[in-house]
């Protein structure tokens, strides 16, 4: 049965403080860097990005809400011209558009979620710790530690040491990244709250089958179980598919005594997966990123370095469920996320998003059989947490202090570009250099022909030519042939692309603007002729 406890221990409290404090180093980073080079914060702030452009993601996000914000919540893509329809409904983008469209900036309006997610994140952590430890407020704080910032060990001894070929590092890296809770309010806060939502789901359910608390008190856990399944479905597809996955095997390892209770939180879970099959066989611009998103899994020497030492200290743990439904959630829950890994094709390693909250409980437990001393239990905490964390901090100072990441910041020159654009350039699609097109569509609410890795058409062809152009490196005839091939109406150059087209491009100009080192051309309207 479910053990009861303080609710939020004073170590807890610091522990959620130093969630939030992680929570908002990118941020600060990045807005005194924007400050101090008198450059504009896109609202980017994630570390990870689509095929090397760093808070592609963000950005995306950002274009979405943007778009959404005058479709009535409904967004299309907007990082190509073939951008299919305005069926996309995501809750959050369509608040923040909302937001946006109050009077918020758009950056601001995104922003918002953050504490949101972590006031989420760290409560639905604690929630979970005080289900299995109670009153033990020593390995309550340790589950919690490891729930928010587990980083496998190995990942982060071998992205400190540079040890062995870069895509093996890279790989577990990323697996230490998905393991990492905390990360994901670096920018993935729908990620952070489909996270937590999955533990609300679980332990609602778990209430709400309960003998005890029949009746109306029951049917209210058994709602909010089936409404944090299906937001966490809708913000994360992973989680969801996930949770399906938990209330199945539940239901067969309770021997369908509860399926018609378990049914509800499941088909609250399913209701988004549906809505995302849809999307990705119906609209082109989700066929298009469901295709690129297809990517191979982390090869199997990945997966044994970085779980091996995990499973090895889990393993300790585990216990006999005897029945309880929390017990077999508990193990139901890591068979599930290894399931969703195996059979996901779409960027499988999200699956292991969530590990760290069931791997904690086992671990602490593990390390409450022997009874060995605090203070090594203390050093075992800190050297699967700290080592990870030191890594990742340190790789993000790094990056923030460069002045070339446009997708973070905007010089003045262009950001009056696309200010001008927004407000007066004619209707029509936009051609940018990368990875400055990432940030065009959030800024203008335009749509780009390339820019982002997953979203673009043929994104690795055709940024190749589209930075051929911008690059001067292309002659007259070329360029003018390969404009009109994109049909782009405004050709944007930001201020780290400083040829002049004007004479490149001659009779097909219509009008150039200067904004310091950044050029807009609005291009003459291509006549289709029919034959």
């Amino acid at each position: 049965m479910p053990q009861r406890g303080p609710r939020v221990s004073p170590v807890e409290m610091v522990l959620l403080a130093g969630l939030a404090a992680w929570a908002a180093f990118p941020l600060v980073l990045l807005l005194v860097h924007a400050g101090q080079i008198h450059a504009r914060f896109t609202g980017a702030d994630g570390l990870i990005g689509a095929r090397g452009v760093l808070g592609a993601d963000q950005l995306q996000y950002l274009a979405w809400a943007r778009d959404a914000s005058a479709h009535g919540g409904l967004a299309s893509d907007l990082f190509s011209f073939s951008q299919g329809g305005n069926v996309y409904l995501q809750p959050m983008f369509a608040i923040t558009g909302w937001l946006y469209r109050l009077g918020l900036s758009l950056p601001l309006a995104y922003l918002l979620w953050k504490p949101v997610g972590i006031l989420a994140l760290g409560l639905a952590a604690v929630a979970w710790a005080r289900r299995f430890f109670g009153d033990q407020l020593a390995a309550r704080a340790a589950a919690v530690t490891i729930s928010l910032f587990l980083v496998t060990p190995l990942a982060a001894l071998y992205s400190w040491t540079q040890w062995a070929a870069g895509s093996f590092r890279f790989s577990l890296y990323l697996l230490g990244d998905e393991l990492l809770a905390a990360d994901k309010l670096w920018g993935y806060v729908p990620s952070a709250l489909g996270l937590a939502l999955v533990p609300v789901a679980l332990l609602a359910t778990e209430r709400a089958l309960d003998p005890a608390p029949r009746g109306p008190v029951a049917v209210r856990f058994l709602l909010l179980a089936a409404v944090a399944s299906l937001v966490a479905s809708w913000l994360h597809p992973w989680q969801g598919i996930t949770l399906g996955l938990i209330y199945v095997a539940l239901a067969v390892l309770r021997r369908r005594r509860d399926w018609m209770a378990l049914a509800v939180p499941a088909i609250g879970a399913g209701l988004p997966l549906i809505y995302y099959y849809l999307l990705s066989h119906h609209d082109s611009a989700w066929k298009l990123a469901s295709h690129y998103e297809v990517i191979s899994r982390l090869p199997a020497i990945v997966l044994l370095v970085g779980f091996g030492p995990l499973v090895l200290i889990g393993a300790l743990g585990v216990r006999r469920p005897d029945g309880e439904f929390g017990e077999q959630a508990l193990l139901v829950w890591v068979g599930a996320c290894v399931v969703t890994y195996f059979v996901n094709d779409s960027f499988a390693p999200h699956a292991l998003q969530g590990l760290s909250l069931p791997f904690a409980v086992l671990a602490v437990r593990g390390w409450q059989r022997f009874r060995l001393p605090a203070v090594l239990g203390v050093a075992a905490v800190a050297l699967i947490t700290v080592p990870g964390l030191a890594f990742n901090a340190r790789k993000f100072v790094r990056t923030a202090r460069s002045t070339k990441l446009v997708q973070y910041y905007l010089p003045l020159s262009d950001a009056q570009a696309l200010d001008w654009v927004a407000a007066h350039a004619p209707p029509g699609g936009i051609l940018a250099p990368t990875p400055f097109a990432a940030v065009v569509p959030s800024q203008t609410g335009r749509p780009v022909w390339t820019g982002h890795g997953y979203w673009s058409q043929d994104y690795r062809v055709q940024a190749p030519e589209v930075d051929r152009l911008f690059g001067g490196r292309m002659g007259g005839r070329e360029a003018r042939a390969f404009v009109r091939s994109t049909r782009a109406r405004v050709l944007v150059s930001d201020c780290h692309h400083l040829a002049d087209l004007t004479r490149r491009l001659d009779s097909d100009v219509s009008t150039v603007h200067q904004f310091g080192c950044a050029r807009v051309y609005v291009m003459k309207p291509v006549t289709v002729v029919n034959g």
